[in-house]
């Protein structure tokens, strides 16, 4: 027998509760490892670098107008945290930085939307 799995949506979250016209959204981060060779040894270990965390995400804008000022964000570098939820009740990641571009697309023929981009510090994610 297959039995079949459900496979519930993540969410985006700031301050108090979850962003409600984000589309879609992107979590990414990096060690910034390197391998390390010698002139006897290639592939002799590895280094840990500077951990770099960043969100992308892309939003409709309702009739309401956007939910946040991204915009202001960006230009005057207030620190915000948001947070990934991801679906199975285990795992928040919570990132705490600033936005760092916004963009807004206005298409003739489709609604209005735009993108951010926002960096910061990823806190420990317990397991």
């Amino acid at each position: 027998m297959n039995e079949q799995m459900k496979y519930p949506q993540a969410f985006l979250a700031m301050g108090n509760g979850d962003l409600v016209q984000v589309t879609n959204f992107t979590v990414a981060l990096t060690n910034n490892g390197k391998q390390v060779h010698t002139l006897r040894r290639k592939g002799a270990g590895v280094v840990m670098g500077t951990q770099e965390s960043t969100v992308t995400f892309d939003f409709a804008i309702d009739e309401t107008g956007p939910e946040r000022n991204y915009w202001r964000d960006v230009m005057k570098g207030t620190i915000r945290q948001l947070r990934a939820k991801i679906p199975g009740g285990r795992t928040v990641l919570t990132l705490n930085g600033i936005f760092t571009g916004c963009d807004l697309d206005a298409p003739l023929d489709d609604a209005t939307k735009g993108s951010a981009t926002f960096i910061g510090h990823m806190e420990a994610v317990e397991a």
